[in-house]
């Protein structure tokens, strides 16, 4: 049974630790797959923004050169005669006019320059309103041709850009300017890094102008959608399967990893339990054999290590402490059979005691002794407050049972003893223990009043006080001597006390000492007290109970 739980504990354990390694696995899996992710996206979105800054930046270069070819009316009637005019009828349209006009206004020369100017220029080809020809060229052929209107295509890499007299600033036709593809190839290429991208733009007819990248699907695909001002739109995108694909071969990475890690740590496991499992049984066994009866046993502690070890060595000390206590607990039940017997005969027919003072006090009363009267009153208040067997009263109580011990002890010397008890009202319903005011009264009047003088005092005071409770009890008697208060501080120091069976060792108790061990056993490291007396100047006892 016990070498099954064991292993049932190591198949458990491992278990655990399993899943907790395998739940670590999925967890980084799932976190190199958010941050490829979220890479991927922030990729895309630089290189959206990029691409329509590339792009709106060569449309507005490109519409500066289409409007530049138009300038001025000169070149307006320059690129007209080219239309209307045939070859050599248009050459020498220019020898005539050349001269005379202060900018070149010959296409052939103007569409030169621009190749010449701008490398990033591929073809250009010139559409003007009414006309059935378009001009065409490209870099290779920078003169140029005409076509008919009805077969013109615009390059898929091109800007229509409209071009309008300055003079009326009317539309006079559409230039179109291809834009070289490298220019974005190199563009996307610096700001993708190692990423993959599919980037596409379309004009604002909706027309693919570029594209670079893999083709990919566009409803299964997260595009990166950005438009620039004049109305291109550029869409870019990751494919997925770039993400998936490096997410499985670090997943894979790391699920080797950890399974390499679980063999490890199982072989570990079951190599520790091995030897843990031989020092458990032992440890059980013993406990088992001094459950049994075998009081003298003790664990050995030779074979234990870390905490099996401790636990031996606790258990020994624990059943060395058990069994010193059940000696002390025998010692108690046989002061406390003592202490009941005696409770026993204390109680002897209480109530004729009763009868007899109340009949005392009615025939004082007819006698006109009211003062004798109230004598034997507060006389029988304290024999019935005596004789109760509560262990615990409310401290507005047990002071009013001081006031009374003080009065019948006053009614001797009326003129030479007084006493005053002051309580706060938040404290009347705390609860402390029976008898623990009383005794340090008793104790004033048996042995520190001096008759010899009219002034003895004494008093309690009840306070409360910022998180504790203080009573004070202070008299003007005859004080304690310095050795006397020593020892006295000595036994209320003390925290644990040990009880004698006899009565008379338990007469000696009465006092203070008696009162310190009640207020410690109720109140625990809550409760502190402090004496300070003097020959001829009094004792002060200072009660201090912490707030819980």
């Amino acid at each position: 049974m016990k070498q099954f739980w064991l292993h049932t504990l190591l198949r458990t354990y491992s278990s655990v630790m399993m899943i907790i390694i395998a739940s670590f696995a999925i967890l980084l899996s799932y976190a190199d797959w958010d941050s490829r992710e979220k890479e991927a996206q922030r990729v895309a979105q630089r290189v959206t923004t990029r691409t329509v800054e590339e792009v709106e930046y060569y449309y507005r270069e490109s519409a500066q050169l289409a409007q530049d070819l138009v300038a001025n009316q000169d070149r307006i009637q320059g690129v007209y005669k080219y239309f209307s005019l045939s070859t050599s009828e248009y050459f020498y349209w220019l020898l005539e006019h050349q001269a005379a006009s202060s900018t070149s206004i010959s296409l052939y020369e103007n569409i030169d320059d621009l190749y010449v100017q701008n490398d990033y220029i591929t073809d250009v080809a010139i559409v003007l309103q009414d006309f059935k020809e378009v001009y065409v060229s490209s870099r290779n052929e920078r003169g140029g041709h005409s076509v008919l209107a009805e077969g013109f295509k615009p390059e898929a890499n091109s800007f229509g850009v409209p071009i309008l007299d300055p003079a009326t600033d009317q539309s006079i036709g559409v230039v179109y300017i291809s834009l070289d593809p490298e220019i974005l190839y190199h563009a996307v290429d610096n700001t993708r890094g190692h990423i993959p991208m599919a980037v596409t733009v379309t004009s604002p007819f909706d027309t693919e102008i570029f594209h670079i990248g893999e083709r990919v699907n566009r409803e299964h695909e997260n595009w990166f959608v950005g438009v620039t001002s004049h109305g291109y739109q550029v869409q870019v995108a990751v494919p997925k399967n770039f993400v998936l694909q490096g997410t499985v071969t670090s997943s894979a990475l790391i699920v080797g990893l950890s399974f390499l890690f679980i063999v490890i740590l199982y072989l570990t496991l079951r190599q520790t339990f091995a030897n843990y499992q031989k020092q458990v049984v032992d440890l059980v066994d013993s406990i088992q054999a001094i459950a049994q009866g075998e009081e003298g046993l003790r664990i050995d502690t030779l074979e234990k290590d870390q905490e099996l070890l401790l636990i031996a060595e606790t258990t020994n000390d624990m059943l060395d402490r058990l069994e010193k206590n059940i000696h002390d607990i025998y010692q108690l039940e046989l002061s406390q059979k003592d202490a009941n017997m005696r409770a026993l005969q204390a109680q002897i027919n209480p109530h004729f005691m009763y009868n007899t003072l109340e009949f005392l006090r009615m025939y004082a009363v007819m006698q006109s002794q009211d003062e004798l009267a109230d004598i034997i009153y507060e006389f029988s208040s304290l024999l019935r407050n005596n004789i109760s067997d509560e262990r615990e009263t409310l401290l507005k109580q047990e002071l009013e049972f001081c006031r009374k011990y003080s009065y019948l002890c006053m009614v001797r010397y009326p003129k030479s003893i007084a006493y005053g008890f002051k309580i706060d009202a938040e404290l009347e319903n705390m609860k402390i223990p029976k008898f623990t005011l009383q005794p340090l009264v008793e104790n004033y009047f048996a042995h520190g009043v001096d008759h010899r003088r009219t002034d003895n005092v004494i008093s309690i005071k009840a306070l409360k006080r910022d998180g504790f409770v203080e009573i004070l009890v202070v008299d003007n008697g005859r004080g304690m001597s310095f050795e006397k208060l020593a020892n006295l501080r000595e036994k209320l120091r003390q925290r644990h006390f040990e009880h004698q069976a006899s009565y008379s060792a338990q007469r000696q108790s009465i006092g203070i000492v008696n009162v310190h061990e009640r207020f410690v056993l109720y109140f625990g490291d809550r409760y502190a007290i402090s004496v300070e007396s003097a020959e001829q100047a009094g004792v002060q006892y200072r009660i201090t109970i912490q707030d819980e």
